[in-house]
């Protein structure tokens, strides 16, 4: 019986009050103080005080003081408990303390690409002249290293580098992905670039001893996969379903999947677990039959599930169903009846003391709202159908479950993926049973793994599923109009969003709920009508600020002239231009290589002109511009182009070196010019 009064759930109301200080630390990055703490026990002196006064009223603890008092304690808490997770701000963070060298521990297993290792490390040690200073923090670092040679670090190892770092850089671009917010959320603040030779390996077994052995332990299962699974896109999928090791995962699985609506399934969450509770249910069901077999039988399942959350590393969603299991098989062992938003609640408290920044984390996010809206919106979608034929229930029951979670979850995935998948009841139809069995097969090869003949019969099932399921998909995502890309919502939207869906099915059971959600329908219409009607009629220059390329893109309404030497493939232009171009739904562009021109070229826009100095031009034809770009990449006379160039603003693009670059800004500072410097500083946009 689902709970629908306050008086039924009271912890979720607790727990959304001590979210609330968790978001109000983050959003205004509160720094640590006394004052918090400080007002904490005030509020309980004066909650104390109040609770002796009033004890002989039994309505005070139901009072609208006793509850408003308690309220701002858990937002207090909220704020707290958050501030306490804030290394930065920590006296002894190695980042406040000069050093020559770095001692520091591996937090994860490297992940490789090309030559380039990059991995998260926890500084231990900072070593001056003649002393050793202990500090603490976290330094995410990208190594060098001889990619004819494998790469012999692993989680846990100490590590001796030099203290040469920076901090995080921001994201240059309008609508790029934002990864310094992204790792100061991991409390990491600071980056490091180095060779391996750099570097020295002075020890091991320096992290946490049970994650260790976790690792390592789903390292050996891997390698189990990869000695019968020979084709890699079919190994990634049965490493990434089962183990949760998404490393080999390739682009266009991964973006299948996406396409779908089905990337759940790569993500280890409550489906796996419920999976595998399954199949240890069925396996120690023989101890059901005394009082003490169903007590060590809930042990071992629950001891078991902690282990796969642990090997399956750890993320949000993993957490949140071991959790959760937790709690519902011992209030079933023990014969009580235990609220499931109550559970829910009590699992994202547990979560969110251990770590606040879990609340901006997407996957506890999506997880924790996906089973809310599966409990609450499920029972009301399956009665809208009842049927006697036992197959077509089963499958109503896997569509409702799949429409409840994709209403639920829409809102934070359009703003944070800015797509939604058309055909998702088809793919998550299509899935339900080869999840299933994959993660069986799986299972069953790992564990029969030492009897080669049984071990090949369900190497050979999984092989064969993983394969059609990929072709089943990829039929699915390559149907006409299968996703709706460039959707950008904000927090108005979402809120919206949610309100008319809430309203709404409140709205079946009392209809006075019905005006509010058209209201949210209609202010929701409302808001995407204005975006559309401002993309239609919007006009700018955008000089985009990159590493090694040009890139400027002239827009009007909603098509644009992308000046650009990036192909649509290239990482660059999908990471920091293409987020922009699909913020502004563009839906036409028309591309220019600036650097295969000949000769200079003016590029009218609006009334405005804009020339590009490229590697080709040697002499300067005399001309009048608004924007003036240099690209050249090679040092020259400053002052012979500015006598050949009236402009009004000059740029210096990053398909400059960093000298060519540095040289410019001095000839422009001597010349009393200020350019825009489109290399490690934000991109310009012009409004028209």
């Amino acid at each position: 019986m689902i709970a629908y009064y306050k008086t039924e759930v009271p912890f979720i109301r607790l727990v959304l009050f001590f979210i609330l200080g968790i978001s109000i630390s983050i959003l205004f990055d509160i720094a640590p103080n006394n004052l918090f703490p400080l007002g904490w026990l005030i509020l309980i002196l004066v909650s104390i005080g109040f609770g002796l006064l009033n004890k002989k009223k039994p309505h005070y603890f139901g009072s609208y003081i006793f509850g408003t008092l308690v309220y701002v304690l858990m937002i207090l808490s909220g704020i707290i408990i958050c501030n306490q997770h804030k290394e930065i701000y920590r006296s002894n963070h190695f980042s406040k303390i000069g050093a020559k060298y770095l001692t520091a521990y591996l937090l994860e297993e490297p992940k490789i690409k090309g030559d380039i290792a990059r991995f998260n490390v926890s500084v231990t040690q900072n070593i001056q002249d003649k002393r050793i200073i202990r500090t603490q923090g976290k330094l995410l670092l990208a190594m060098r290293f001889d990619s004819t040679k494998k790469i012999d670090l692993h989680y846990g190892d100490m590590l001796l580098l030099k203290a040469k770092y920076k901090e995080t850089e921001p994201a240059y671009n309008p609508a790029e992905f934002n990864y310094k917010r992204f790792l100061s959320f991991q409390q990491v603040y600071h980056q490091t670039f180095i060779n391996q030779k750099e570097t020295k390996k002075l020890g091991e077994h320096q992290g946490n001893l049970i994650r260790e052995f976790a690792l390592k332990f789903r390292e050996r299962q891997i390698l189990k996969f990869d000695a019968y699974l020979k084709d890699t896109a079919i190994r990634a999928v049965a490493s990434t379903l089962i183990l949760g090791y998404r490393a080999e995962l390739n682009k266009d699985t991964l973006e299948t999947y996406t396409k779908t609506g089905t990337m759940h399934v790569l993500s280890v969450s409550g489906m796996h677990v419920g999976i595998v509770v399954v199949l240890l249910v069925f396996a120690f069901s023989f101890l059901n039959k005394t009082k003490r077999g169903r007590l060590l039988s809930t042990i071992t399942i629950i001891a078991i599930i902690w282990f796969y959350a642990l090997i399956t590393g750890f993320a949000p969603s993993i957490e949140r169903a071991a959790i959760m299991v937790t709690f519902i098989m011992l209030a079933k062992a023990r014969s009580v009846k235990a609220n499931i938003f109550n559970v829910i609640a009590i699992t994202a408290f547990i979560i969110l003391i251990t770590d606040p920044f879990a609340l901006i984390n997407v996957g506890f996010q999506l997880s924790f709202i996906a089973v809310a809206g599966i409990i609450y919106l499920q029972p009301l979608i399956y009665d809208f159908y009842n049927t006697t034929n036992k197959l077509l229930d089963v499958i109503w029951k896997v569509i409702s479950v799949s429409i409840a979670a994709q209403i639920s979850t829409a809102p934070i995935s359009l703003y944070y993926f800015h797509q939604f998948p058309i055909y998702f009841i088809i793919s998550n139809v299509f899935i339900f049973l080869p999840a299933i069995l994959i993660m069986y097969f799986g299972l069953f090869f790992l564990i029969f793994y030492s009897f080669p003949p049984i071990a090949a019969v369900f190497a050979f099932c999984l092989q064969t599923t993983i394969k059609y399921t990929n072709e089943g998909l990829k039929l699915i995502e390559n149907i006409a109009h299968a996703n709706i890309t460039q959707i950008w919502w904000g927090a108005l939207e979402i809120l919206l969003f949610y309100g008319f869906f809430l309203f709404g099915f409140a709205a079946i059971k009392r209809k006075k709920y019905l005006k509010l959600a058209c209201i949210c329908l209609l202010l929701l219409i409302l808001t995407i009508n204005i975006k559309q009607f401002y993309h239609v009629q919007q006009k700018q220059a955008v000089f985009f600020a990159l590493r090694k390329n040009t890139a400027v893109a002239l827009i009007k309404g909603k098509t644009a002239v992308l000046i650009t030497d990036l192909k649509a493939d290239e990482f660059t232009y999908q990471f920091s231009v293409k987020p922009y171009l699909d913020s502004c739904q563009i839906n036409y562009i028309e591309w220019i290589n600036p650097h295969l021109i000949q000769d200079e070229k003016l590029i009218s826009f609006e009334g405005k002109k804009l020339k590009i100095i490229n590697h080709k031009l040697n002499n300067f034809a005399v001309s009048k511009q608004d924007w003036l770009l240099l690209s050249s990449d090679k040092k020259q006379g400053l002052k012979s182009i500015i006598d050949a160039n009236t402009f009004e603003e000059l740029f210096i693009d990053g398909k400059n070196r960093d000298f060519v670059i540095e040289d410019l800004k001095n000839q422009a500072e001597n010349l009393g010019l200020k350019p825009h410097v489109l290399k490690r500083d934000f991109a310009i946009e012009i409004k028209l």
